[in-house]
């Protein structure tokens, strides 16, 4: 029953909010005023550093993913938060979200694991940024981000994983290769297989038609 009402009042206070293309979101040291759900769409969050280069730090591109910098709610925004293509999101007032908190204590526990789960995703990326070659981070990324890089672009993908565009664009070409080879491999050792069956059969045929 109180999930029901829980429910019923974020439906009361939710509203679609479109982005499109190249449009910012949420702007970095801007206060958020919502809390932003990935409806349909690619955004990507990034920050420039000292040399003023434009560091990838995260992309959101699931249904349901919060679309925000891993922080409290309210507090200003440690990224630029930037539509890929035409995005669309459901907004949650942030204001009115902490009125239901206090009604709804499930709702809190989600907002928190929500930035539990953030927290830990980041500290795994920035793990690996300083323990793997950059081949491995990229094979990382296409097991957990499958089809990313043709949806966010190589770009931004070789930023994300601290590398550059001529690097994933080296390490995309061998593992394509590579793959290629190994299926070339398989129809060999599968044709070989047939052809070796299609032997056996035919052996086996010749066999029971000659007489004892």
């Amino acid at each position: 029953m109180e999930n029901e009402e829980m429910l019923r009042a974020l439906e009361a206070i939710a509203r679609l909010s479109a982005t499109k293309r190249g449009e910012l979101l949420i702007r970095e040291n801007e206060r958020p005023r919502d809390l932003f759900l990935l409806v349909d769409g690619v955004f990507r969050g990034y920050f420039y550093d000292d040399n003023g280069r434009d560091i990838t730090e995260c992309f959101a591109y699931r249904p349901g993913t919060p679309v925000m910098a891993c922080t409290e709610l309210g507090m200003p925004s440690t990224i630029n938060l930037a539509a890929l293509n035409d995005s669309v999101c459901l907004a949650l007032p942030i204001d009115e979200l902490r009125v239901l908190m206090v009604l709804y204590p499930d709702l809190l526990k989600l907002s928190n694991k929500l930035l539990l789960d953030s927290l830990q995703y980041h500290w795994m990326v920035k793990s690996l940024l300083y323990k793997y070659t950059a081949k491995q981070r990229y094979q990382w990324f296409c097991q957990t981000h499958p089809g990313l890089t043709e949806l966010a672009g190589a770009k931004y993908v070789a930023s994300f994983l601290n590398m550059t565009p001529v690097t994933l664009s080296r390490l995309r070409r061998e593992l394509k290769d590579r793959q290629h080879f190994s299926r070339i491999i398989y129809l060999q050792e599968t044709k070989s297989t047939i052809c070796l069956s299609g032997k056996d059969s035919h052996t086996v045929k010749r066999e029971k038609s000659t007489p004892p």
